[in-house]
């Protein structure tokens, strides 16, 4: 072996070439004592660092974005509830405040009375058109007129 780093294959095979475990050894004990090894991989694990670090950026931006259309949803969705819970409130009052005028205003004793009173003339209306269709409303009738 002319370079160190470099592993010549002892043989080949149908799956490709065969080293021998002697060369493997070897060859790692010199990228390790060399620290080839070492700095090849924290030159890897550098580029995973900053490439975690843009990642999370990202998704650290995306989020805030997201969070922020979230928070003025809710804004403008309280917003409209308090609205439409002082409407709501408004509207009762208002009804409370024309139901007591009416109630004030209404003789409610007198209208029982009137309601009742009708209710009798609608009865009466009844039992005159009954007596029509059988005829007892015409024999009544004259009954009186021969008085």
């Amino acid at each position: 072996m002319t370079n160190p780093l470099m592993i010549a294959p002892a043989k080949y095979d149908r799956h490709g070439p065969l080293y021998r475990q002697s060369d493997v050894e070897h060859a790692v004990i010199t990228h390790i004592l060399i620290e080839d090894y070492f700095t090849g991989v924290a030159k890897n694990m550098n580029a995973d660092v900053y490439k975690a670090i843009e990642i999370t950026e990202d998704a650290n931006k995306r989020f805030s974005t997201v969070l922020s259309a979230f928070n003025k949803t809710h804004t403008e969705f309280s917003d409209s509830a308090k609205k439409a819970s002082s409407t709501v409130r408004t509207a009762a009052d208002t009804m409370a405040s024309g139901l007591s005028k009416i109630e004030k205003s209404a003789n409610f004793d007198r209208l029982e009375r009137m309601v009742i009173l009708l209710e009798r003339a609608a009865t009466a209306m009844n039992t005159l058109a009954e007596m029509e269709k059988s005829g007892q409303l015409q024999k009544l009738s004259e009954a009186i007129k021969i008085n």
